[in-house]
């Protein structure tokens, strides 16, 4: 991520804006859909991020998706303030910085566990249940299935790994078979 202290600072004044109207969700939604919106619009989405064209040309553009998006007031009028700024292109990283401040605010960790197999709802609350009381906050789970690893779990918290897959176990047995 280029230039995570200009990215923290929007992403954090935004934030501070919604915790005092109490929309910090809705622009959070507001900064992925454009985020996604924007990155999916092809040539246009070059156009619309290239100083190379003229700032009107630009302007007239995103106030066109922003018009067709239906976003909140403030949400559109931060993006605007990032097209003026030459900004625009650090929306993406905005929206994924801003999305992690209002998870910490909220006392939330994301998580991702990969299993071989699709697991029942009982089996991802309990295991969710169990890395909320490691991390000592809520967690939000993405479950995904890789047969590739066997049988067991992988859950990855932040920078926690932990790696219960059969596939790694076997990896570290034939590792220490091949030292001996």
């Amino acid at each position: 991520m280029k230039n995570h202290t200009v990215v923290k600072r929007y992403a954090r004044a935004l934030l501070w804006l919604g915790l005092e109207d109490g929309k910090f969700a809705d622009y959070g939604r507001d900064l992925e859909q454009l985020s996604q919106a924007i990155g999916g619009a092809g040539e246009e989405s070059k156009a619309l991020l290239s100083p190379f064209f003229p700032h009107q040309v630009r302007r007239k553009m995103l106030d066109g998706i922003l018009e067709k998006a239906g976003l909140n007031t403030l949400t559109s009028n931060f993006v605007k303030l990032l097209m003026d700024n030459e900004r625009l292109p650090d929306l993406p990283d905005i929206a994924e910085v801003y999305k992690k401040m209002v998870d910490e605010h909220n006392g939330v960790i994301r998580a991702t566990l990969t299993s071989a197999t699709d697991l029942e709802d009982s089996q991802i609350e309990a295991i969710k249940g169990a890395l909320s009381g490691f991390a000592g906050r809520k967690v939000e789970l993405n479950v995904t299935r890789d047969p590739s690893i066997i049988g067991g779990l992988i859950a990855q918290m932040g920078d926690l790994t932990i790696d219960g897959s059969v596939r790694t176990q076997m990896n570290k047995l034939a590792q220490l078979l091949d030292n001996q």
